[in-house]
């Protein structure tokens, strides 16, 4: 069986090795440690094909995948959390 490494992956899937490795660990790809918890990840194949398969089963012309807005408790980067205070 071979298996296939985060980095190895991310270049097929044309994502950051961070973006891959934080999606496995929230279950949003699947995965698996070789040896527990802490071992090595890996990626098998066929589960990533089924799970690339199933995404696009999925899809639907015109629709976006997600929001075009973010949800009102994200605060975009450099976005001001507090107004200025006056002077």
């Amino acid at each position: 069986l071979a298996l296939l490494k985060p980095t190895d992956l991310a270049a097929q899937l044309g994502v950051s090795r961070a973006w891959l490795y934080e999606a496995a660990k929230t279950g949003r790809i699947p995965s698996i440690r070789i040896g527990g918890e802490y071992g090595p990840l890996r990626f098998v194949p066929e589960d990533i094909q089924r799970w690339i398969d199933d995404a696009r089963a999925e899809w639907v012309p015109g629709r976006s995948t997600r929001p075009t807005w973010p949800s009102e408790d994200v605060v975009p980067r450099g976005a001001r959390t507090r107004p200025r205070a006056r002077r």
